[in-house]
């Protein structure tokens, strides 16, 4: 019973948590995770039954007619052990879902790349942005921010983390990235996991103890007949999935070779298969390069993808406003092209960071163009976490608090979806909040707002904290 109602909260809690309007943006969704509220809620029903199966058995033995005999403990014991030990099926089902379960990290970030792109990419903006929080605490915490100055952020140039850079890969040292880059046990992942995840998996473990024990004397036993039945499969399925994974990087391997050698062709060919097949590399800078390359030398290109790599060449000059126009055509063209979308947001971001650093000194500040860009980037890129702290900081440099306590509202927004919050954006979100009540005469809300900024115990204090 108590199995069932830990997935049942399975079923009821999200999966997963990104920001719609991102979804939304990059024409993507959490389907994958609402399989799994499925899967939650089918093995939540099973447990269910087995429960009030257990519960029938043990009340048909206590009041059957044969009296006390059958009503001793230990013929009670006997009957009860004979009904688990025909729910052999049962609990090879319930191993079947604790390993589907448990490779849904593997499902996100092979099968569904967009999502898993924003996931990585929302978890390092929050990191960029946190690092500048405490190389510049006591600039951004002055009222004026006349001496801060901004980092250029960076875009992310890969989602396909498993690759085979040498022969070191092959030291038993090295497989560990094998669960964490290839099955997706990453920092990256888990920053946007959702607790339906791990209330499934606790259910399913849970579900399986209740199974053993009920064996009694023979839980020992029936776990080691039925792990000698089930690794083997599993064992199978993961090494399956561990060579589907690695096939792709020696093929990638290959391109490179063939690249080399003049052999545009096959490369392009073998190329638009393989991003169908592992859609990771649908992700990666250098592989949709070489691709776009290979075919505009024998004679077949891409002009989205032409566009592309004149954007990336632009980009790697520092050439932002050029790299724009070239990232936008490419978008245009593909829009559902995740990484053409993070390539335009971050140029347009640069271009900010550059009016507001100014070009000689640091105060030489151009605010109003710093922000309109910042103010792009998030149409573009919806709560993106850079610009928005960007355009908070732009903002008060500029006089604006009411506007800039707006971009502060937001960023407190977006620490609704990461399992942590990030308390040096959450911490400057208040201050600059204080800071606009300040100026509009609440001077007790200001006080409070300002607590909130150097004490999370004073989040839940109020109104604005609980949201």
């Amino acid at each position: 019973m108590v199995a069932s109602f830990a997935l049942f909260l399975g079923v009821k809690s999200p999966w997963y948590s990104l920001p719609p309007e991102a979804l939304e943006a990059f024409d993507t969704n959490l389907r994958i995770a609402s399989a799994g509220r499925v899967i939650a809620l089918l093995f939540a029903l099973l447990a269910g039954a087995i429960a009030f199966q257990f519960i029938a058995v043990f009340n048909w033995v206590k009041h059957t007619s044969r009296g006390a005999q059958l009503c001793a403990p230990t013929n009670v014991t006997h009957t009860i052990e004979n009904c688990y030990s025909r729910g052999r099926t049962a609990r090879m089902l319930f191993w079947s879902g604790l390993i589907a379960v448990l490779l849904f990290p593997y499902l996100i970030t092979t099968w569904s790349p967009t999502v898993a792109f924003l996931s990585a990419a929302y978890y390092k903006q929050g990191v960029e942005a946190t690092h500048h929080v405490q190389r510049n605490f006591p600039k951004i915490q002055s009222q004026w921010k006349q001496n801060i100055t901004l980092s250029q952020p960076e875009p992310i140039k890969s989602i396909a983390y498993f690759s085979i850079e040498d022969s070191r890969f092959f030291q038993m040292s090295s497989w560990d990235r094998i669960w964490v880059e290839g099955f997706g046990y990453s920092n990256n992942f888990f920053a946007y996991i959702g607790r339906g995840w791990s209330y499934a998996v606790a259910g399913l473990v849970i579900s399986l103890m209740a199974c053993y024990l009920g064996l009694a004397e023979q839980s020992f036993n029936a776990l080691i007949t039925d792990l000698a039945k089930f690794l083997p499969w599993a064992g199978v399925a993961i090494a399956l999935l561990t060579l589907s994974m690695l096939l792709p990087n020696f093929i990638d391997r290959h391109l490179d070779t063939l690249y080399a050698q003049g052999q545009y062709r096959p490369v392009v060919t073998i190329s638009r298969i393989l991003k169908t097949c592992y859609p990771p590399l649908q992700g990666d800078t250098e592989f949709l390069r070489r691709m776009a390359e290979a075919g505009f030398y024998a004679n077949r290109p891409d002009s989205d993808a032409i566009e592309f790599v004149k954007g990336l060449e632009s980009y790697r000059r520092k050439d932002f406003i050029r790299a724009e126009d070239y990232f936008q055509n490419a978008l245009a063209m593909q829009p559902q092209n995740f990484l053409v979308r993070e390539y335009l947001t971050t140029s347009i971001l640069n271009q900010g960071v550059t009016y507001f650093n100014g070009p000689n000194s640091p105060t030489n500040h151009q605010t109003g163009l710093a922000i309109e860009r910042f103010e792009r980037a998030l149409q573009i890129f919806p709560a993106h976490i850079e610009a928005l702290y960007d355009l908070m900081l732009a903002r008060a440099a500029n006089g604006e608090f009411d506007r800039s306590a707006s971009a502060a509202r937001q960023i407190i927004e977006t620490q609704e979806y990461p399992q942590q919050s990030n308390l040096a954006l959450l911490g400057q979100a208040y201050l600059h909040n204080s800071w606009a009540s300040y100026h509009d005469g609440k001077i007790e809300k200001a006080w409070e707002q300002y607590r909130q900024s150097i004490d999370n115990k004073a989040w839940k204090e109020s109104g604005e904290g609980q949201e």
